[in-house]
């Protein structure tokens, strides 16, 4: 019986984070909606791109797990501003180095899928580590 409720956890665990992924993309794309000529944008104003791309990211993630929480979807503490510092670093830590190594930052870089999967992993991290981080 407990088994199962550990499969059961996991699996909406699983979604939440798939659910995070998703959300990154649809901010990105909603704020992309508000800013018109953002098609040369990342090759004009790179520093600028990666603080709003980061923002976006930080906020579908940040949103949808704040909502898992609420809606006790995720069974865990809510320890949000942890989860917050989180997935800002987790966001940002990748993008910066992108920033760095990629010149220009074009559609498609690696960089940017691997920011999304920290920013979801910066989420969840104070709750696998427990009391370990404030």
């Amino acid at each position: 019986m407990n088994t199962g409720k550990k499969v059961v956890r996991f699996f909406v665990w699983l979604g939440v984070a798939l659910l995070q992924l998703i959300m990154t993309q649809v901010v990105t794309f909603l704020v992309s909606l508000l800013a018109p000529g953002m098609e040369n944008f990342p090759q004009t104003h790179p520093v600028l791109f990666v603080l709003i791309l980061g923002t976006t990211f930080t906020a579908g993630v940040f949103l949808t797990g704040w909502l898992a929480l609420k809606w006790r979807w995720l069974k865990a503490e809510p320890r949000l501003l942890a989860r917050l510092v989180g997935t800002l670093i987790g966001a940002y830590l990748p993008l910066v180095v992108a920033l760095f190594l990629y010149h220009p930052l074009e559609a498609g870089n690696p960089f940017f899928f691997i920011s999304m999967l920290m920013g979801v992993a910066g989420f969840h991290l104070p709750g696998w580590f427990g009391r370990l981080i404030v």
